[in-house]
């Protein structure tokens, strides 16, 4: 498996070199074969990086322990599931896990535009190979995922993946879509540098990579939400969201691809923003390889940062690269890309989505500096400092704020101008809404003013985003003559771009309500038991009633039984848990949850000394944020799911160039 894993990494290698070679000489000597062989290449280069893979899933499923990424990530004692799931556990196994997502976006690509192809296609190609080329080499240079140990000496058995990435099985899908968000950014980032290189600057690029574009930000919304989710029911902290570094550089180019989203429809519009718009998606690019960087460059120690590796120098090189050429070639175009139209009214979408975009990218800033704060003074001084929550709480709170509100403003207001007559109409019931959810929190004793703003703009955005479905439906039927029970779905289908965002923005509304609740209506306690004892907690009473101990193949685990009373009479049960993996010395505690529709019990032990000492919370609201999460990716789905084509009567065959897309 070694040699057959070797071979198909350095058999990839050539061919992204040759799909890399070939686009841009085809290019160049306007030659159609050249960019057709380029692009069918990229069928190839999948097929031996999933070759690659295979190699290595056959060798962690066969226990070949001559191979130290598999001795030192799986073990005999391993269940199936979990050893799957090893193949990205550590560095090398998930550089490998890359190299196919990005082979497997390569490919799309090229079975996109297999037929049809812009001027751009050639260059963008030779983008996604050169970055594919960077990553092959990171598998055969220093990471080097199919290594052996020397002389033959394989160890009999492994030690295992790490406790807190067998711990549950989130692991099965939360680093995936990570890492689907993360690479399929390469695609609009290929387009808009294939265009700079062009010199072709229309916004073709953008309408080319617009569901491209949707799609990274729809894995990477789901990825942070089962991220958060992994946090909550894994790591026993009663939270969700920590403000790790490892959690910091995901969100980072969620929020810069955000901004795009909506920045794009601007230009769209009015011809606006051209260079802005270059700027979000060589910045959100660029954000993702600063998240490699820091994760695998041995730069963070975190719950979620890899081992050690070589691989830091040559993750910075590439993000200096694509720093200074992304932006480099916007700065050289820039006298070319100026805006075609202007701001006409403080009352318009364009503001709103301007005010979006300046908030979001605020957010970014305030993330970014926390996070690389502790680094740099470790770099310049040699100490350790840390950047805790209250810091980017209290520093994005505000900026969140407007952004809710901006988001119930947004929909409101029509392109171009908005007379004030217009506003007040569309404005008035969000408005109330907003305005009595807030007065009834406060004359209920709430006094935390943020919270109620918050909530009150939760409202405002919920209300303001769902009347404009609603009215888009009544206009559609009023339209077309139509029932409006009837017209939903065509509606819907003349512009999902359209309705997809404001059930995205209800989803948010959601989230949002979730966020605020259980951040600020908490509680908790810490109390040590013995069996039999009980404590008083948030109207319940809880009981220990002892800890028994399951022995697994691949762990131990020590379960603490709480019975929770009310009224002297059993409501449920609880058994948090620490679990010792013989390749840890410290037990991993899992959480015990009990799930509401309004509010979690949760449950953690943190350790037995004759008798057990725990934490309970009480968490309100945290369920709509898993359900706030759902309608966020339900409205990106909409929003990308491609529109019916209407069949063509003639369908002109393309010649030689306009087949090449050098014409």
């Amino acid at each position: 498996m070694s040699r057959l894993g070797v071979f198909a990494l350095v058999l990839a290698l050539g061919l992204a070199l040759y799909g890399l070679v070939a686009s841009v000489m085809g290019v160049r000597r306007r030659n159609a074969l050249l960019v057709e062989s380029a692009r069918t290449s990229a069928f190839s280069l999948l097929a031996v990086v999933v070759a690659a893979n295979g190699a290595m899933l056959a060798a962690i499923l066969s226990n070949d322990f001559s191979i130290k990424y598999v001795a030192e990530n799986s073990s005999r004692a391993t269940p199936t599931f979990f050893k799957v799931l090893s193949l990205w556990s550590a560095d090398e196994g998930s550089l490998l896990l890359w190299n196919l997502i990005l082979a497997g976006f390569i490919a799309a690509v090229a079975f996109r535009f297999r037929k049809r192809r812009p001027e751009t296609f050639p260059l963008a190609m030779a983008v996604m190979y050169a970055v594919s080329v960077f990553y092959l080499v990171l598998v055969l240079g220093p990471t080097r995922p199919f290594a052996t140990f020397a002389g033959g000496l394989a160890p009999a058995d492994g030690r295992g993946p790490l406790p807190l990435l067998q711990n549950h099985p989130l692991m099965a899908a939360h680093p995936p879509f990570l890492y689907l968000g993360f690479i399929g950014m390469t695609v609009p980032f290929a387009f808009a540098m294939a265009a700079l290189m062009q010199g072709t600057l229309s916004d073709r690029w953008i309408r080319l990579t617009r569901r491209w574009s949707l799609a990274a930000w729809l894995f990477l919304t789901v990825g942070l939400v089962l991220g958060a989710l992994w946090s909550y029911g894994v790591l026993g902290w009663g939270g969700y969201w920590a403000w790790d570094p490892v959690e910091n550089v995901a969100l980072l180019p969620w929020l810069v691809t955000t901004a795009f989203l909506h920045s794009v429809m601007i230009q769209e519009r009015r011809g606006m923003l051209k260079v802005w718009n270059l700027s979000l998606i060589v910045g959100a690019f660029a954000l993702t390889t600063f998240g490699t960087f820091l994760t695998r460059g041995s730069i963070l120690s975190s719950v979620h940062a890899f081992a050690k590796s070589a691989v830091g120098p040559m993750y910075l090189g590439f993000l200096v690269l694509v720093l200074l050429g992304g932006f480099g070639m916007i700065a050289a175009q820039a006298w070319r890309l100026r805006s075609e139209g202007r701001l006409d009214s403080p009352l318009s979408r364009e503001s709103a989505f301007m005010g979006n975009n300046l908030a979001l990218v605020g957010i970014t800033l305030i993330v970014f500096l926390g996070t690389i704060f502790p680094l740099v003074v470790e770099a310049l001084t040699n100490r350790q400092v840390t950047v805790g929550g209250p810091y980017f709480k209290e520093s994005t709170i505000p900026l969140f704020l407007l952004l809710l509100f901006l988001m119930g403003v947004g929909p409101l207001l029509p392109w171009r101008r908005a007379s004030p007559q217009q506003v007040r109409r569309r404005i008035t019931v969000p408005a109330a809404a907003g305005a009595l959810t807030m007065t009834g929190l406060a004359l209920s004793g709430i006094r935390d003013l943020a919270a109620v703003a918050g909530l009150g703009l939760a409202a405002f955005v919920g209300v303001a985003n769902v009347q404009e479905l609603v009215r888009g439906v009544r206009s559609f039927a009023r339209a077309t003559g139509r029932p409006s029970h009837e017209s939903l779905p065509g509606a819907v289908a003349r512009n999902r771009r359209l309705y997809g965002g404001l059930v995205a923005h209800v989803g948010v509304a959601i989230a949002a309500v979730a966020i605020i609740v259980s951040s600020a209506f908490a509680h908790q306690i810490e109390v040590t038991l013995r069996p039999g004892q009980r404590a008083p907690f948030g109207g319940f009473v809880l009981r220990y009633d002892g800890e028994r101990v399951v022995r697994q193949p691949q762990r131990t685990v020590f379960i603490a039984d709480v019975t929770v009373l009310r009224d002297g009479r059993p409501v449920g049960l609880v058994h948090p848990s620490l679990n010792k993996y013989p390749s840890s010395v410290d037990p991993i505690g899992t959480p015990s949850i009990e799930y509401g529709a309004f509010r979690d019990f949760y449950s953690t032990v943190l350790g037995f000394d004759g008798g057990a000492t725990f934490r309970f919370f009480l968490n309100p609201g945290v369920m709509w944020l898993w359900a706030g999460g759902a309608v966020i990716a339900m409205g990106g789905l909409l929003a990308a799911w491609p529109a019916r084509r209407r069949p063509m009567i003639v369908e002109p065959t393309p010649d030689r160039r306009e087949l090449a897309g050098v014409g």
